[in-house]
């Protein structure tokens, strides 16, 4: 942690607010009944979207749940730490991510439910309390006893509630146990219809495909008939509501507790999911579907409430740990890659962010390995896997948000696509993003030695 200057104060402990972070697993932007989805009712986030500011442009840096959780509590890119799959087992927190930070700032931390960064359940080592491991059940319950008789009065809490629902709909696709219980069945006619983008549109990335294809185990919608993917759209907005009437519980608690006046409340998730766009269910792909999630930030009298802010471009995993350092009144490490939010959420400024970049890769045995890097910028973004067929995409999210019309197949819009193909190059070059660096569409106005010096070691 980065010390204040000597010789100057440390805030007051009353000065700081109670920061309550709730996070969803697997939960997409579009799954709210606030953000305009007719298909599900989600009362505790509505209320806080009402209440807060709801931050309609917010990315993950990986949508996979291991390398995102990392990223968020550390402030770094995945690539950065090393993390690029959920098949980690060395510990990559340091002192300095976002549980000892706070610690040592005099919050006292607790944790409870879905860790994944890297185990299941957050250890005592972890800059957190571990009150409720892993697992749905039982964890309002935690959060209660925490809030009632865990506390200590005298120092402002940093508590992490951490859902694994809507997560479980992976296992619905599998046609596996449901861990919470069952989703409700339901006549088709009372699923919801299936998305605008729905099914496989022309020039779409061969390496999807084949992922899709190779790994059909785990994603189990194979075989699956326009009817069986509005059942599962059905059982996700269940898992979804489930899992907001617990965010509802906790609100309340708050309440009860007399603590809502002086809580932090954010809620977000790790990743989203396909949702039946593109055929595509679970995570790992590019779509906005999956890279896009939830951001929601109430605090009363210091974020405007009622607000929608479509136009800041949020990277969730490396905001996250400099704006709530800013709340806490402690500084981070300098030289972090992500910014600060608290300007815009409490005073409405405009964040300097032109684009934002999100990567991923698919678990695999066999070579090669799919890798793919997205460009997100206010209206373009620029997507491309590390092989294959069409492996570039490029979009107009204005005009086509569902990403349907592949420009990157248009000569008309080539400028805009070496455009974007030399921020990723930059990015990547600044970044030391090795891994994908050898794999990039380059430029063609890459400077010679900028090639040879890519392409020195082949392989």
């Amino acid at each position: 942690m980065t010390t204040p200057p000597e010789g100057t104060p440390a805030p007051a402990m009353s000065d700081r607010p109670n920061i309550l972070l709730i996070m969803a697993d697997q939960m997409a932007a579009h799954m709210m009944s606030n953000a305009g989805n007719p298909d599900l009712s989600t009362p505790a986030l509505d209320r806080l979207a009402t209440e807060g500011t709801r931050m309609d442009r917010a990315y993950v840096t990986f949508p996979l749940c291991v390398p995102a959780r990392t990223s968020l509590l550390t402030g770094q890119y995945p690539h950065t730490l090393g993390v690029t799959s959920n098949d980690v087992t060395s510990d990559v927190l340091g002192p300095d991510s976002l549980g000892h930070l706070l610690e040592g700032s005099g919050y006292q931390c607790a944790y409870a439910g879905k860790w994944h960064a890297v185990q299941p359940s957050a250890e005592p080592g972890d800059g957190f309390e571990p009150i409720k491991d892993f697992g749905d059940r039982g964890l309002t319950e935690a959060v209660d006893r925490f809030l009632t008789t865990g506390r200590d009065p005298d120092r402002p809490f940093f508590l992490v509630a951490s859902f694994d629902d809507p997560h479980t709909i992976c296992e619905y696709a599998r046609d596996q146990p449901l861990y919470y219980g069952d989703t409700p069945a339901a006549p088709l006619r009372e699923t919801p219809n299936l998305p605008p983008n729905f099914g496989r549109q022309p020039f779409e990335p061969q390496a999807l495909r084949q992922e899709q294809h190779d790994q059909a185990k785990v994603y189990g919608t194979s075989d699956y008939t326009p009817e069986d993917w509005r059942h599962y759209r059905y059982a996700y907005a269940r898992l979804v509501e489930r899992m907001d009437a617990r965010v509802g519980e906790l609100l309340d608690m708050l309440d009860r507790a007399g603590l809502a006046q002086d809580t932090v409340v954010i809620f977000t998730s790790d990743h989203g999911d396909g949702d039946a766009s593109h055929a595509w269910n679970q995570k790992t792909a590019l779509y906005e579907e999956i890279v896009r999630v939830p951001f929601l930030v109430r605090w009363p009298g210091k974020v405007a409430a009622g607000r929608v802010d479509a136009d800041t471009l949020v990277s969730v995993c490396l905001d996250m740990l400099p704006t709530l350092a800013q709340i806490a009144q402690v500084r981070p490490e300098p030289d972090l890659p992500g910014q600060n939010l608290l300007p815009v959420l409490r005073d409405g400024e405009v964040l300097d962010r032109e684009r934002l970049v999100v990567q991923t890769s698919f678990p695999t045995a066999a070579a090669p390995v799919t890798r793919g890097r997205a460009v997100v910028e206010h209206r373009y973004k620029y997507v491309v896997y590390s092989w294959g067929q069409h492996r570039e995409q490029l979009h107009d999210l204005h005009a086509d948000p569902g990403e349907m019309t592949n420009l990157a197949v248009e000569s008309r819009h080539h400028a805009e696509l070496e455009r974007l193909r030399g921020a990723l190059l930059d990015w990547a070059r600044s970044t030391s993003d090795f891994q994908m660096l050898k794999r990039l569409a380059l430029p063609q106005d890459t400077p010679e030695q900028v090639v040879e010096e890519i392409y020195a070691t082949p392989y």
